[in-house]
């Protein structure tokens, strides 16, 4: 990696952190508000609707956005042709919402969806409006933009949706909420965007983004039907409350992953990307991105499993503690999540979004299977089939990392062991320690996690793990020299 491109990096981590840091902690603190002043059900509601939205968005996006990203430059007949693609295929699948929201309604059989998926279906369009904007910034390894949108954006639609709340609005201020978070980001990305299309439909341009990106529409469009099909089968067969609760679990491990993965992921794509001709400094910058991932991803879910139920209690109050065997099971599962990703990316990067075609047909029998069996034993059969079905899917995933880049899932093990080994041993600590009178309430969590994150921050140095090696002698030298620059 060049020593531009590694600066570059180095700016744009530092940037996605604080959007991390100021949007993603500012969502879930505006959740945990909203999980205070509304009922599961509330949740429960918008949830079921939820699952439309984001499923339209896939065809909306339609691979596009990836395809952009990773080109080595986009062309103006590029970016027009992928706006104007996006917009009206966003105005299309409005209207497909609109006239089949009373038969959503009757399916859920809740009255009340008919109109909110008709009003939050507008923001099917109103994101279509910014989707280059936003692959555009990400190409540029440009952080520092997105960070002032979404900041912006997620601090005023939480504080209306806080303050609407309280006011006794009920489901309508998640309602308000996502509504004004869309249009808010899309009107900033105009606002702060130099790009304005030129209404210029290029059909070269679309057979060759579309050629790449039909194949991760197709993969995407698999993966959001089985990631909602539980939402929907919940929805379906258990009271709108039971989804509430699921959905609040997601929450909490969505939060963990969002915050401390995507945010890795979300900088390594398009920088990787530059390095799909040489497959020997792929290879090293995926193992460091595994190893860099596992060793703050493992232990994080570690501590919020063993803490569940104090978390959610403290968070969100006792209404929600039937949440917690659920969120103790999302968190066996979540810990895959980043290493499925990264095998993931690897064949994008390489240009093959057919074997990720592919690799999804295979995961998505698996979970079939685990629907239809783990169905015929209640909500937590249902949940136990997903979490073995991601461990499952987890080695169908490193089929190819092995065939492209020669690094094996057994490789992949063996880089981060130390950090599974630490996390678990960390785990039991913690464990033991919880149940003694340390504090409660905000006290407990910080005093049992700082317990936890010592014992397991000095078990990696004490054995001087290659981990907390390149933290010292590449990521902090780095960071203070680019904080010294800054300054």
């Amino acid at each position: 990696m060049s020593k531009s491109l590694s600066d570059r990096s180095l700016s744009a981590v530092a940037w996605a952190v604080l959007d991390k840091l100021s949007g993603s902690v500012v969502s879930f603190i505006v959740t945990i508000l909203l999980a205070r002043l509304l009922s599961p059900e509330d949740f429960g509601l918008v949830a079921m609707v939820m699952i439309f939205f984001e499923f339209s968005a896939v065809f909306v996006e339609s691979g596009f956005s990836t395809a952009l990203i990773r080109e080595q430059t986009i062309s103006e007949a590029d970016k027009s042709t992928t706006f104007i693609f996006n917009l009206i295929t966003s105005v299309v699948l409005y209207g497909v919402l609109f006239f089949s929201a009373p038969y959503i309604a009757a399916f859920f059989k809740q009255p009340l969806l008919t109109l909110i998926v008709r009003i939050m279906g507008v923001s099917l369009i109103v994101n279509a409006l910014s989707l280059v904007q936003h692959s555009v910034l990400i190409q540029q390894i440009d952080f520092k933009t997105q960070t002032i949108v979404r900041s912006a954006a997620v601090l005023v639609s939480g504080g209306v949706a806080v303050l609407l709340a309280f006011q006794g609005w009920g489901v309508w201020s998640l309602v308000a909420r996502y509504a004004l978070l869309d249009l808010m980001t899309t009107a900033m990305f105009w606002i702060l965007g130099r790009w304005r299309p030129t209404m210029e439909f290029s059909r070269e341009s679309f057979r060759r983004l579309f050629g790449f990106g039909s194949k991760i529409l197709a993969a995407a469009v698999l993966d959001k039907f089985f990631v909602h099909i539980y939402k929907l089968l919940i929805g379906k067969f258990f009271a709108a409350a039971t989804l509430g609760f699921y959905t609040q679990a997601g929450t909490f491990t969505n939060m963990v992953i969002n915050t401390l993965f995507r945010t890795v992921q979300s900088v390594t794509y398009p920088v990787l990307a530059k390095l799909q001709d040489d497959r020997e400094k792929l290879k090293l910058g995926y193992r460091k991105m595994l190893q860099l991932s596992s060793f703050i991803i493992v232990p994080a879910m570690t501590v919020l499993g063993v803490l569940a139920e104090p978390v959610l209690v403290t968070l969100v109050g006792e209404k929600w503690l039937p949440a917690t065997p659920m969120l103790q099971l999302l968190c066996l599962s979540g810990v895959t999540y980043h290493f499925s990703t990264v095998n993931l990316n690897m064949l994008l990067v390489l240009g093959r979004s057919d074997l990720s075609l592919k690799l999804e047909v295979i995961k998505k029998i698996n979970i079939a299977i685990a629907i239809v069996v783990g169905l015929q034993f209640g909500i937590y059969g249902l949940i136990i089939g997903e979490v073995v079905a991601t461990y499952v899917n987890l080695v169908i995933n490193a089929y190819y990392s092995k065939k492209f880049l020669r690094y094996s899932l057994g490789e992949q093990v063996r880089d981060i062991l130390p950090t599974v080994a630490f996390s678990l041993l960390a785990g039991g600590l913690l464990y033991f320690l919880k149940n003694l009178p340390i504090g409660t309430g905000f006290l407990q969590l910080i005093v049992l996690s700082g317990i936890a994150g010592l014992a397991y921050l000095g078990m990696h140095i004490a054995v001087k793990t290659e981990e907390m090696q390149f933290i010292r002698q590449t990521i902090i030298p780095k960071t203070l020299q680019l904080v010294r620059k800054k300054a």
